[in-house]
């Protein structure tokens, strides 16, 4: 460890974290895309105290955290990150059941969320199958799909707030938008509670492996990707766009815009964060200069 300030988190991490970290650890390993350069330190946090506990220490030394859950929305740059990442799923992924109300804990992935509603009847997240994260990253981005997000069903969301402390915020405290939720931005998620309905077990298995077979017929899940790069701007369709420009299949070292849906853009075998960061500008430009349309990315920029 170079710095003071690293030398300072390293001896906290040693002596009073609960859970588990790693050094230098490879952000390609944690990433959906499989790039990016090293944390400083990985953290998982064993409960609440020690979650606590680590971002009071972090904001005395003046170190950068970030959350990451699966890593599905994520752009991780070759440089690594410089901080804290914090990692959620290890030890915050409970489901708790009162009649039709689930509690939901941040590190909770939404495959086990979604399967535990199909094996107790619940109705109303089936529309997020096929979706890869946590609960935690859903929220913030207000996951889903054309049938129904995330925020249709949350009756809560549990923070930590500014002094760390553990607060609940209600759903009319919270403007669930496309891919957007601007009152969790700068919050510590710790889970929500979500209304479900009953719903038979076959149903929502049926509605499950449908859209399963749907996203593998029109997304190129056999490469690494974030997922969908830009939000859908009103009245256009990203990957529709992207075709009539005349991009699909463009390729700058091992990253590709997708030949299968413009909407992506893939990882082919080694590329570089900064390769898939020029086809993005590249997608942008084009489009902006071919339909007049300013394409936001959904994906997140990490140590750039």
């Amino acid at each position: 460890m170079g710095n003071k300030k690293e030398r300072e988190t390293l001896d906290y991490l040693k002596t009073r974290l609960s859970g588990q970290y790693l050094v230098d650890e490879p952000l390609a390993l944690h990433t959906w895309y499989k790039l990016g350069g090293p944390a400083d330190f990985f953290v998982y946090p064993r409960n609440l105290e020690d979650l606590r506990s680590l971002l009071h220490f972090c904001r005395t030394v003046d170190m950068c955290t970030y959350f990451i859950g699966e890593g599905a929305n994520i752009l991780s740059s070759d440089a690594g990150f410089r901080g804290v990442i914090i990692k959620l799923s290890r030890h915050f992924n409970s489901l708790q059941l009162e009649d039709d109300m689930l509690k939901a804990d941040a590190g909770t992935h939404l495959e086990d969320l979604i399967l535990f509603c199909e094996k107790n009847n619940l109705g109303g997240l089936e529309c997020l199958s096929g979706i890869p994260g946590t609960v935690g990253g859903a929220l913030i981005m207000n996951a889903g799909t054309g049938k129904g997000e995330i925020g249709d069903r949350v009756q809560g969301v549990y923070v930590l707030d500014e002094a760390l402390e553990p607060s609940e915020m209600s759903s009319k405290e919270i403007s669930f938008e496309y891919r957007s939720v601007p009152q969790l931005n700068a919050k510590v998620i710790l889970g929500c509670k979500l209304k479900l309905h009953s719903e038979k077990e076959s149903v929502l298995k049926a509605f499950r492996l449908h859209q399963l077979e749907e996203r593998a017929a029109k997304q190129p899940l056999e490469y690494p990707s974030c997922g969908s790069v830009f939000k859908r701007p009103a009245r256009h369709y990203v990957g529709k766009m992207v075709e009539e420009a005349g991009l699909k299949g463009f390729r700058y070292g091992d990253a590709m815009i997708s030949d299968k849906h413009g909407g992506f853009i893939v990882n082919t075998g080694h590329a570089k964060a900064s390769d898939i960061v020029y086809l993005i500008r590249k997608v942008q430009e084009k489009i902006l200069d071919k339909f007049g349309v300013e394409l936001e990315p959904e994906v997140k920029f990490l140590g750039f």
